[in-house]
């Protein structure tokens, strides 16, 4: 017992934590003229701007075509990868969120409540985890981000029971107090082992660091750690 408890000490200290029109007088010596050239001002401003919107619309279609696209492929390669982290995998992975972030919608992610929910993790890099899936003693990880304040990780066991841990979490913020956006700090509270008839068992808080979610979307979250390590999730 005392080396399984060990393990997952192991496990809990390295847990993921887990953006008028120009106007011109009309003068009564020149009414005609001046409404004329008003009206081809408006004209001409509303062209330019239908064109502008045109662009952008263009722009943001094009965007959102490239997003699904590494989407899918990353999607892929998590599934296909799931559980394993080797050189040339994670190359492949770190090649995708290379392309996907500057594409991020959502500018301040460590503030936006898109963070704030139940996620189910696709791939990691972290050998703890995936541990627990090359071995068959788990086939899910999960994670909930609430309230902004509470984080909580739990890998459910294929037999019963479950390991978990729960944290707080709150933006970083520098040294004027701002935040930048980009990264949470966490801090590990608790943590509970359920292994079914052998009971189940409290650890003390153990752990903590920080996440830069580098891409936030309404189903998709990338994470790099402060172990430097990934953390790829699906929202459910």
């Amino acid at each position: 017992m005392s080396v399984l408890v060990n393990l997952f000490l192991v496990l809990l200290a390295s847990m993921p934590a887990v953006s008028c029109f120009s106007s011109s007088s009309l003068h009564s010596s020149n009414c005609y003229t001046s409404i004329s050239t008003t009206t081809t001002q408006l004209y001409s401003s509303s062209f330019n701007l239908n064109f502008l919107d045109s662009l952008f619309s263009s722009n943001n279609n094009s965007n959102k075509s490239q997003i699904q696209q590494l989407k899918t492929q990353l999607y892929t390669t998590c599934q296909s990868s799931y559980g394993i982290s080797t050189p040339p995998i994670r190359t492949s992975i770190e090649s995708l969120i290379s392309q996907l972030q500057p594409l991020n919608p959502t500018p301040y992610p460590s503030t936006s409540k898109l963070l704030q929910r139940k996620w189910i993790v696709l791939w990691t890099s972290e050998k703890e985890i995936n541990f627990f899936l090359e071995k068959g003693i788990s086939t899910r990880i999960e994670q909930r981000l609430s309230d902004g304040k509470v984080l909580e990780n739990w890998i459910p066991f294929v037999r019963g029971g479950g390991f978990g841990v729960t944290g707080s979490i709150q933006p970083a913020v520098n040294d004027s107090g701002s935040s930048d956006g980009l990264r949470t700090e966490f801090k590990f509270q608790k943590a509970e082992l359920d292994i079914g008839k052998w009971g189940t068992y409290n650890f003390p808080p153990l752990g903590e660091g920080w996440f830069d979610t580098v891409y936030l979307d309404e189903e998709l979250r990338i994470d790099l750690n402060s172990r430097n390590d990934i953390l790829i999730c699906r929202g459910e």
